[in-house]
């Protein structure tokens, strides 16, 4: 067991990227920058904290590109449920840490936040499937999606974006358990080549 999560790199990549959100939690919180929208013409107040599911999704895209072939390959655990469960750990844990923060600044900007950890990371294990390590990109690049052609003048979401809706929406809930559901879905039912594999034709 041990062997799987150094493997992973948990305790050097996942540890800190967790640290790495609550402090953007903490520190970012309500704060409103402006940015350019393509769709308006004009630039429109966004959360910053909606940048603050990068770190940990993509600490989990290397986290699941770190690995020992020969030993997983010889385990009788199957690395692969290991992983799905290293990912949803990761993922209750910040849904956590914004709830705590909710609970303890009286913000409403944590849970949307793990909420959107859940679904960019979904989005990111999904693409993972199709286009390899070139997902980890997926996060940032839907973020960007949101501020540049998601935002309306009036600062209203489109329904797709997600990112921007309060807690408590039923699109963006049922788009995030749909995305992680798919994205885990699709983890599970990749093989990944062994290093001995990738030269073969």
């Amino acid at each position: 067991m041990w062997w799987w999560f150094k493997a992973r790199r948990g305790h050097a990549v996942l540890l800190p990227a967790l640290a790495a959100f609550c402090a953007m939690l903490a520190a970012l919180q309500d704060s409103v920058v402006s940015l350019p929208s393509l769709l308006t013409g004009s630039a429109n107040p966004v959360l910053f904290v909606l940048m603050a599911p990068i770190p940990v999704c993509s600490a989990l895209a290397l986290s699941l590109d770190s690995r020992l072939d020969e030993a997983e390959q010889t385990s009788v655990r199957r690395p692969r449920l290991l992983d799905a469960a290293l990912i949803l750990g990761v993922l209750v844990l910040s849904l956590g840490a914004g709830w705590a923060l909710d609970t303890v600044s009286g913000t409403a900007t944590g849970l949307p936040a793990g909420r959107n950890t859940i679904f960019l990371t979904g989005l990111m294990l999904v693409l993972r499937a199709v286009v390899g390590s070139p997902a980890v990109m997926a996060p940032v690049a839907w973020i960007f999606a949101v501020i540049l052609f998601g935002l309306s003048n009036s600062n209203h979401p489109a329904f797709w974006t997600v990112l921007p809706e309060t807690w408590g929406d039923p699109v963006a809930a049922l788009a995030t358990a749909c995305a992680i559901t798919a994205g885990l879905a699709a983890y599970l039912g990749t093989r990944r080549p062994a290093t001995g594999e990738k030269g073969r034709t």
